[in-house]
Formats: C-alpha cells, structure tokens, sequence
C-alpha cells in the first residue's frame, strides 16, 4: 500500500499498488470524490502534477491521465501555463457526505434519492415471499412445470425450421398485437379447450401474465381506482395493481372461490376485479356457478371489467377442463388472460389477451406505437406447434403427468406429515395447498424447509391481510414422482423443528 504524505495527505488521497483498479482511476476517483463531498472548495488550487506523482511514488504521466479526465468532465479548470483549480461554479451541496472516499456503498445509495410515488413504496413492501433456493427447479417450488418431460427436441426442430423460412415480415418485427398465425391458432385452440368465444383480432400476444395484467389495468384504471383481488391470492397481481395507480381490495376466497358478496361490501364500485375462477391460486379452489353469475352480472351493472386468470386450468386430472368465465359473458366485461409459460416451459415468456369486440380498437390502438410484445421467431414457432397439433398433444400428456406427481406427493405427505399437514384436494394444476397444524407458523416451516434444501411457500405469503389459518403451498410439476419422498422427509424434519421453537 502507498500512502501518502504532505501535500497530497491534505487530500486524503489514498493508493493502493495491489487493486486491480488502476492507479489513475483511484487517484480520479479519489479527487472527483473528494470534490463533491465539499471537501475541495470551488476554486481551490491543486497541487502541481510533478508534486503529486512524487508524493504518491506514481509516475507523473498517471497523474495527469487523472486530472486530464477530470478536466474532461468539467470538475477542474486548467489553465495554460498556470496551476490546476477545483471549477468555481461546480454546483456544491453544503454538508453532502454522500460521495465522501470510505464511505460504504449502502450509505451513498440510503434512502435519499428521487421521490416516488405512493404507489412504487406499495409496490415495494409488496415484495415478500419464499426464499429460492438458486436457479435450478427443487422440491417444492411452485410454478415450475414438468421441465423434464417437454419436448424439447421437437420444438428446437420446429423452431429452425421457422428461422430458415423466415420472411422479411418477422425479421422486420412483425405486428405489435402479435404474429397473426398465432392469433387464428390460439382463437382456435381457447375456443375448443376452454369454450372461450372470440376471433382472431380479440386476441393480443404478450410477454407472459404479469405483462398482460399490466397493459390491461394501465388501460382500464385511473389513480386511486379500485379493484378486487383475491385474498389470498397471486402476489404479482397485486403488485400490477399498485404500478398501475390502483388500490387493491383484498376480497376473501373460501371453498366457493371468490367471495363476490364481501366485495359488493367492501368496494361495491371498484373499476376491475382480477380472479383466477377455474383454478384459484394459491387455494386451488373453483368458482361455484352462482359466483360466476354473481360476478358477471355486477360487473355489467357497474360497467367494471373482470381479467379472468386462467393460467393452468388446462391441466384438469380427470374429465375435460372447466369452461372459461369468458364463455359465460354476454356483455363484453372479460378479458382473458392465458399463458404458455406453465403449459410449455417459464423462459418461453410468451402469453395473450383476448378482449372483448367494443374493447378491440383501444387495445389495437394501445399497441400501434409499441415495439412486437416477443420475438417474431418464437411467436412464429409456437403457431407452428399449436397448428401441427404438437401443444395438444404436449397438454394431453402434461395432465396425465401431473395426476401421477399429485397423487404422490399426496401419498408422501400422508406418510411423512400426517396429523400434521392437510392437503387440500388436488384434481388441476400442478400445485397442492395444506393446511399447516396449529400453532405452528407456516413462516417458521417454510423457512426451516429452506435451510434443508427444500422450496415450499408460506400461505401466509399469500393474504393482504391477516390470516388465521396457517398453510403450506408445494408446487409438484417439476418434481418426480421417485423424489417426492426425499423432501417430504426433509419438510417432516423441518416441521419437528419447528415444533421445538
């Protein structure tokens, strides 16, 4: 380490030979740190570039690389033939330590910066949930599909297939409401396998759910507006709701779904409800029918919009899967939003609107100026996929899949955590939620279950509110059926832990 002394100790200038930051860095960033601590006075004169090098043991061609650049960016003022000063008018905030050298990053960047609005400190504290446990899918983490058994060959073939026959038209970026063949597909496909009754131009591609949440509440809210969401429910809906300036109004979600009674009371004017009626999340319950009429039926006397989150439904265990709210709304108030991220595989990040006919030309308005939603290639290739039959099959095999992995994991809890843990039951999906024994903490299990190796999510998580009842939520798409036992011993372990708290 050099230190130094004399004048430059009047600096604080501090370098040292073994970082790997090279000397005229520091030594710039040592000085222009120093500047806009106010500890070099607009105006100051520096020391000579021959006294500086000398005193920093650095040779003088470092120095001046140094003052050149700050020179350059406007925090000194050289003048030809005379001494180098501090600029006089450089903007200087009294008492500002914020750049003072030594000072830790974390304090530089405290809580004083630009103002936000209230919605981005919502936004903020909105942000909770499991800890994840690395990149790679684990027991239990919810959300993650079957990822060993996609096919993943199949696609790469169909996907090269598309690049090679590529037209000017996709390399140039095609349509910003999506790849047409996408639209007819996918207008055919929700219409056969969810009773979904639209056209082709109802249907807008997108970057995944939380994108289409996005697009549609920024189109639908004004400031303040507020909207129903299930209780518990999906965190990221939530979170669309506050970045988009709306108040979400937690409503309840009991064996029936959606308590549409508790939100006449609760915001009996509320501008959107978000609910997910065919398959709820994180409860797994259904929406009885006389909710969905309910629903239907306030939503077209106060002109309020539903965004329908069907975003697994298609992976029903046993018989055909539930017809959409969508198909039930003959007044134009659903906007259903589905999702290839759960059926195919999470990094394909493409999903859809389809909005109904008076609600066309916004949208279509809305995208006219916005670059495509995902890439041309990809949306090419999964209308390829969806049009051979590919997806259909895939699906066919998936809900197949899914009613082997729940019923083990429903066999392994028995085993492992009986009297102790009570599974909800499972006949869609790819996740299970389990009522967690009192007085046990869900919080304390999940996180107990981390320190193990194992990814289960508090239900806790989940509610806006306070929730008496404490839960569990597992996610068993990617989870093998042989490996199930393995981390309901490890949650088993988890739960005795917590037992003992």
């Amino acid at each position: 380490m050099k230190t130094s002394t004399g004048v430059a100790s009047s600096l604080i200038l501090r370098l040292d030979s073994r970082s790997p930051t090279p000397l005229h860095e520091q030594l710039f960033e040592g000085i222009r740190a120093r500047i806009l601590a106010g500890a070099l006075a607009p105006g100051l004169r520096l020391p000579s570039s021959r006294q500086l090098a000398t005193e920093l043991e650095v040779a003088r061609s470092t120095v001046l690389q140094a003052l050149d650049a700050l020179t350059a960016e406007g925090y000194l003022v050289a003048q030809a033939g005379s001494c180098t000063r501090v600029a006089p008018e450089l903007p200087i905030l009294a008492g500002d330590r914020s750049h003072e050298p030594g000072l830790p990053a974390a304090a530089r960047a405290s809580s004083v910066g630009p103002r936000l609005a209230a919605s981005a400190r919502a936004l903020k504290a909105s942000l909770v949930g499991a800890p994840r446990l690395g990149a790679a899918p684990r027991a239990f983490r919810p959300g993650v599909p079957a990822l060993d058994l996609f096919p993943t060959a199949l696609w790469a073939r169909t996907v090269s297939r598309v690049h090679a026959r590529a037209s000017t038209g996709l390399l140039d970026g095609g349509d910003p409401s999506g790849n047409a063949p996408l639209r007819e597909a996918i207008a055919t496909h929700v219409s056969v396998s969810r009773g979904v009754r639209c056209s082709s131009a109802q249907v807008f591609i997108t970057a995944g759910t939380q994108q289409a949440f996005d697009e549609v509440l920024r189109l639908a809210l004004n400031r303040g507006d507020s909207v129903w969401v299930e209780d518990p429910g999906y965190p990221g809906a939530r979170r669309a709701v506050l970045a988009a300036g709306g108040r979400p109004v937690p409503i309840p979600v009991d064996g029936d779904g959606l308590d549409v009674g508790a939100g006449l009371a609760r915001a009996p004017r509320a501008r959107v409800a978000l609910v997910a009626p065919s398959h709820q999340y994180p409860l797994g319950v259904t929406l009885s029918l006389a909710r969905r009429m309910a629903l239907l039926q306030w939503a077209e006397r106060t002109r309020a919009l539903i965004i329908e989150d069907d975003y697994d439904s298609e992976f029903r265990h046993r018989g055909r899967p539930l017809t959409a709210l969508q198909g039930l709304d003959d007044a134009g108030c659903v906007v259903y939003v589905g999702t290839f991220s759960k059926s195919m595989f999470p990094g394909l990040r493409l999903g859809f609107l389809v909005v109904p006919p008076s609600l066309v030309d916004v949208f279509s308005a809305a995208r006219a100026s916005a670059p495509a939603p995902a890439s041309t290639m990809e949306q090419a290739a999964l209308a390829v996929f969806l049009a051979e039959g590919h997806f259909a099959r895939h699906l066919r095999r998936m809900r197949a899949a899914y009613r082997e992995r729940g019923e083990a994991l429903l066999e392994a809890l028995h085993s492992d955590c009986s009297g102790v843990l009570t599974p909800s039951p499972c006949d869609t999906g790819m996740q299970v939620c389990a009522s967690l024994a009192a007085p046990l903490s869900d919080l304390h299990v999940r996180d107990g279950a981390a320190r193990l190796g194992v990814e289960v999510a508090a239900l806790s998580d989940y509610s806006l509110g306070r929730r008496r009842e404490s839960g569990l939520v597992f996610g068993f798409g990617g989870v093998r059926p042989d490996d199930m036992r393995a981390g309901t011993r490890a949650l088993a372990r988890a739960i005795e832990a917590a037992r003992r708290r």
